[in-house]
């Protein structure tokens, strides 16, 4: 367990991840004549610090996250073997403490917590290695009896800083973090809030969600848009420029879907710059959410349609800010961006016509592409792109089925399943890529055939000798079990509300976010 002195001193290496190396008896798939040569990857168990379960961050909504790093450097948090001392609100549901880590060059750093015994995750991570997340404090909240605090916090060279929270407030979230070491999140203040943005999502409580950006060691409150009261602050980049949603009114919203919870007023985007707040408008709803923010200051997100009875993504871009371009669909009623690279190419998904299938999209330099699906499967949602516009994501053989496999995604190609690289001798399947980056090296949520979760990383190694130990091609698996695709004839069509819902318990199911986890635990 990871002493307090982790405040003052710089974190120590614990664990060592396991580097799968190749089996002789792989099957290797074939290539098929006029394709390239499928890539070879290096498989990386980045393990746990002896408890059951290992995690990444995917935001507790469906948006862009940044935890892995052009370094090849990941982040995220692994359970211990020490029993969570917060059993009634358990940080993630195995219930046991777990700790935030840092792996790169083959050596997994415990990056500890505020204090001995606290839980930590992490969100973020810039190209200079700072990391933002949350600490617990070792306090509790009196405003919500029994409830551990939460900080916002971010890493430098292993030290932890406690961000604090606005307008004397008990709990603080930080989102991401740019290489200057500016941080953006959100704090609960002290005025109680029934509509509270995301109090009772994170099964806080519910006082006012005010944004904020933490720099030289104070945090601003952004403010919000209209006359609403509530709003949090997503994204920033490397310009300082942020973004994130608010309520612009206390009028409500018939349909304004933020992963298992619902924002039950008017809600927009918006980007904050030099202390102005610019809001992104809409496509005619009620609602408008950012998921992605790149350097030239684009933002991408879905919004509804007039009526709030579908939604499409969207592309904001500060040249042309006086309106969203509407990204349309494959021909359905409704589609979401998801993350989005610095040349304006964005992922997502979109229903095709009959909205009874959702597919992978790439929106981009060569047009909208539907990416389709790994296999016979009937849905499937792009995750993360870099500047290559290569793509991985989620696929499902039904929306919110409980089966789900990673997928990467090029022009050179159709989707792989990126089990295929997964070493037999491994247990472990591939539930959804979470990001990839210039590098190509791809992290991805996994899981123990028992239900446990894992972190795994994907490296390039097509310029090492063929014979290069630990190096492998895909090869066609035996062991990964499949539910066959329900037919179309038999599937019924899918509402917007129903392809949100699936997409967050799958986002559950597999990691992404422990919000849920918490709430449940109750």
């Amino acid at each position: 367990m990871k002493s307090s002195f982790a405040i003052m001193f710089p974190a120590v290496t614990l664990l060592v991840a396991l580097v799968i190396p190749v089996s002789v008896g792989a099957q290797e798939q074939p290539v098929t004549p006029g394709r390239k040569k499928p890539h070879r990857y290096r498989f990386v168990d980045l393990g746990t610090f002896g408890g059951p379960a290992a995690y990444l961050y995917g935001s507790d909504r469906v948006s862009e996250v940044r935890i892995l790093n052009e370094h090849g450097a990941v982040t995220g948090w692994a359970t211990t073997s020490t029993l969570d001392p917060y059993q009634d609100f358990c940080w993630d549901g195995d219930c046991f403490l777990a700790h935030t880590f840092e792996w790169q060059d083959s050596v997994t750093t415990d990056l500890g917590a505020l204090v001995d015994g606290a839980n930590s995750d992490a969100r973020w991570i810039t190209n200079n290695g700072l990391i933002s997340g949350d600490s617990e404090n070792g306090e509790l909240d009196p405003l919500n009896p029994g409830f551990p605090e939460i900080r916002a916090v971010v890493w430098k060279d292993g030290h932890i800083v406690d961000l604090g929270t606005l307008d004397g407030g008990y709990e603080s979230v930080a989102h991401a973090v740019n290489s200057r070491g500016q941080v953006v999140g959100l704090s609960l203040n002290r005025t109680p809030d029934p509509n509270s943005m995301i109090g009772s999502f994170y099964g806080i409580g519910f006082q006012q969600t005010r944004p904020f950006i933490w720099q030289n060691g104070v945090m601003q409150d952004l403010g919000t848009l209209g006359t609403g009261n509530n709003a949090i602050a997503l994204l920033i980049n490397e310009r300082g420029q942020v973004a994130g949603d608010s309520y612009t009114s206390t009028d409500p919203s018939p349909f304004c879907f933020y992963n298992n919870n619902v924002f039950p007023l008017t809600t927009g985007a918006f980007l904050w710059e030099k202390g102005k707040m610019t809001d992104l408008g809409g496509l005619g709803g009620t609602c408008t959410l950012a998921s992605a923010l790149n350097n030239q200051g684009q933002v991408a997100g879905w919004s509804n349609l007039a009526g709030d009875q579908a939604y499409h993504a969207f592309r904001w871009d500060p040249a042309t800010h006086s309106h969203l371009r509407d990204l349309g669909t494959l021909g359905g009623t409704f589609s979401i961006a998801v993350a989005m690279n610095d040349t304006g190419d964005v992922v997502g998904a979109a229903a095709r016509p009959g909205d009874q299938v959702v597919h992978a999209t790439l929106w981009g330099r060569h047009g909208l592409i539907d990416l389709g699906t790994v296999g016979t499967d009937q849905c499937a949602e792009a995750r993360s792109v870099n500047s290559s516009d290569q793509v991985v994501g989620i696929s499902n053989p039904e929306c919110g089925s409980d089966e789900a496999s990673a997928f990467l995604w090029e022009h050179e190609g159709p989707m792989i399943d990126l089990n295929a690289f997964v070493p037999p001798d491994s247990d472990l399947h591939l539930r959804a890529g979470a990001t990839i980056n210039d590098r190509g090296e791809i992290a991805a949520f996994a899981a123990t055939p028992d239900g446990n979760r894992r972190t795994v990383l994907l490296i390039p190694c097509d310029d090492e000798p063929a014979d290069s130990e630990g190096c492998r091609g895909p090869a066609l698996r035996t062991n990964v079990i499949s539910s066959p695709a329900a037919t179309l004839s038999t599937r019924a069509r899918l509402s917007p509300r129903d392809v949100l819902r699936g997409v967050a318990a799958e986002l559950d199911r597999y990691g992404w976010g422990r919000a849920v986890n918490r709430t449940s635990s109750r």
